[in-house]
């Protein structure tokens, strides 16, 4: 019973948190990229950014991020030099990079 349930909830209210989407865009270098590879996001989802140590988190988090909910942030400035190493946000994501 509860699984119909469960099934049920889906289709009827498909707006849940449970039922948006995970955009992860490639690393963004610099700030002239952001509309560019955010561009495949939509208001509500999950974002998980890779970002360069030049950039600032907390810019990108309030341009970014809907701050109604949790963010999580992993910053490793020790390895800077490594190819393909890069600072990490995950939040809710609410356009208003413009």
């Amino acid at each position: 019973m509860k699984y119909y349930f469960v099934l049920l909830s889906i289709f009827i209210f498909p707006n849940f948190s449970f039922s948006k989407n995970i955009c992860q865009p490639p690393i963004i270098k610099s700030q002239k990229e952001l509309e560019e590879k955010l561009s495949i996001c939509n208001n509500g989802d999950k974002l998980l950014l890779y970002f360069d140590v030049k950039l600032k988190s907390e810019e990108l988090i309030i341009k970014l991020c809907n701050l109604e909910h949790t963010i999580i942030t992993k910053e490793q400035n020790s390895i800077i030099h490594k190819r393909g190493s890069a600072l990490t946000i995950i939040c809710i994501y609410q356009n208003s990079v413009n």
